[in-house]
């Protein structure tokens, strides 16, 4: 069963047009940087690798690609199932990761990558390396495609194909039409030009969210080249995770920010010193310039026939959060590393955890407001629930944080009353309802989500959970038609099809039951329950 393919959901940012409109006055630079990296960092697909078959050992899953028509699918071949390979992600300098457009124009991660390294191979994406991996339901919001691709406009159609100049230089509408100027990061502050490339390569951790908070009321693509990093984003670090112990694959800033050349050059030293985003070097040409960058620094360091600086203080290392991945890290070291930094790794799913603290800005002034981030950050909840009464925020995050934190610490009564202040507030975001049912007696939980179901007709984890409160209580007869909504409203959740079997085996449907079970076994071949009721069903049937 394939998903239809709708128009994708993304706002359109005012000012922004297609890039090809630079081509007239810049097309040198324009075709240069079009076979960079960030210039092929997202697009339609046109080629697949070729892939007989690939199986998983954690899942047992085996996957294809197949040709059909014009187009390419990953299929799985048991429980069959296949998605069109819509876009890929990535240049393919190190790895390209596909997506397909499934339902409603939600981008959907595909669970196996190409790597580049040793010639290119096939393995699984980024954090798929595990038994109950998320196959093909992972959602790829804008979030994270910000910094994957160019910012959607009308003229894309809300879904740009690659980074464009506009990352770097600002919306184009106005200069194209000769209406005003652009940005030229060239002319910023070294602070402003520097954040210019920290927008999507400052990342302290990868195993932990969030390393960083966006401000409240800034949406996903509003950041503009010129402007305070910190007006659009907050980045934080964990006190007892230093940089030299990880790499991640997108850790470049993070690793330069933590290097002595970094902090004593006053800011003369950023990304741009040795890296020009217009271009890609070959491989001798990139050596040369960065050698010459720290030449600049230190003319008599070692003898001065030596090549490649970066070889010994810039070391290539294998990342941990993408495992088949090798990236040069940017923590430059006085004294190189020892160990086979180019060693397997196997893929970590544990949590980074401990105390955090700003990373970046540096420091932040003293407001109200500043000290609700960083309670939310570092996990405060007294400090955030001051800084709550304060500032009284008019988006949800914070007052839901508090909530979870008290549920996290065992306040059970205190993060319900909490829970309770969300849902009067936001009485349209399901997840206070959700969070709170689940702490509630049953009778209560069904009191707080009847009416929830009203309002919110159509959201399946709403469905879901009334439903389950009234198997409970053995109201099969009315949790039926809230799971029949639910399959209806997010036909590819498998948790809604499992639940519905459940309901449809307790009113006797064995038939239904069974079909539910294998359609949650479809969309997630590792629910463990699912196949435990299938058998029992089955062998009843002999």
């Amino acid at each position: 069963m394939l998903l239809c393919f709708a128009a994708t959901a993304f706002p359109a940012e005012p000012g922004y047009i297609d890039p090809v409109a630079c081509r007239p006055c810049h097309q040198k630079i324009f075709d240069q940087y079009k076979r960079t990296g960030m210039g092929r960092s997202f697009a339609k697909v046109e080629t697949v690798p070729a892939l007989g078959s690939f199986v998983h050992e954690a899942s047992g899953l085996s996957y294809s690609v197949m040709s059909r028509n014009g187009s390419f699918f990953l299929r799985r071949s048991s429980p069959p199932l296949e998605r069109r390979i819509d876009y890929t992600v990535g240049s393919g300098d190190h790895s390209k990761t596909f997506l397909t457009q499934g339902a409603k124009g939600k981008l959907l991660e595909l669970p196996l990558s190409w790597y580049s390294e040793s010639g290119g191979s096939w393995n699984m994406s980024p954090g798929y390396d595990r038994p109950d991996h998320s196959d093909f339901r992972r959602e790829v919001p804008d979030s994270c495609l910000f910094c994957h691709n160019g910012y959607p406009s009308k003229t894309n159609g809300g879904l740009a194909q690659g980074i464009d100049c506009q990352r770097c230089h600002g919306p184009g509408e106005s200069h194209v039409s000769r209406k005003g100027p652009i940005v030229n990061p060239a002319k910023l502050s070294a602070e402003r030009r520097l954040e210019v490339c920290l927008q999507c390569h400052l990342e302290s951790a990868s195993r932990t969210l969030p390393d960083a908070i966006r401000r409240f009321d800034r949406t996903a693509f509003s950041y503009r080249p010129g402007e305070p990093l910190s007006d659009f984003i907050l980045y934080f670090q964990f006190t007892n995770s230093p940089a030299e112990d990880r790499i991640t694959v997108n850790g470049s800033a993070y690793g330069m920010m933590k290097s002595q050349c970094y902090l004593r050059s006053s800011g003369r030293l950023s990304c741009t010193t040795c890296h020009d985003p217009h271009l890609q070097p070959s491989a001798s040409q990139g050596a040369e310039r960065y050698t010459q960058a720290c030449r600049n620094c230190h003319p008599s360091t070692h003898e001065t026939t030596r090549r490649d600086c970066a070889g010994c203080h810039m070391q290539k290392r294998r990342t941990e959060d993408a495992v088949h991945v090798i990236m040069t890290d940017h923590h430059i070291r006085r004294t190189p590393l020892t160990g086979d930094l180019l060693a397997p790794l196997r893929e970590r799913h544990d949590r980074i955890t401990g105390r955090v603290e700003l990373l970046y800005p540096p420091n932040l002034p003293a407001s109200p407001k500043n000290a609700l981030y960083l309670a939310m950050a570092q996990g405060d909840m007294g400090a955030l629930r001051a800084a709550i009464t304060k500032t009284e925020p008019s988006h949800i995050d914070p007052y839901i944080a508090l909530p979870l934190g008290l549920q996290r610490e065992g306040h059970t009564p205190e993060a319900v009353s909490a829970y309770r202040e969300v849902i009067q507030r936001f009485p349209d975001d399901p997840r206070a309802y959700i969070a709170a049912a689940q702490l509630l007696p049953v009778d209560q939980a069904i009191a707080l989500l009847e009416p929830a179901t009203v309002r919110l007709p159509v959201h399946s984890g709403l469905l879901n959970s009334l439903a389950v409160l009234y198997s409970s209580k053995q109201r099969f007869d009315d949790a039926l038609p809230l799971l029949t909504r639910a399959v209806q409203a997010e036909p590819e959740d498998p948790l809604s099809w499992l639940n519905l079997g459940v309901c449809l085996e307790a009113k006797g449907d064995r038939n239904g039951a069974m079909a539910a079970y294998r359609q949650t076994l479809t969309l997630d071949p590792g629910s463990v329950r699912a196949a435990a009721f299938l058998h029992r069903l089955s062998g009843q049937g002999r």
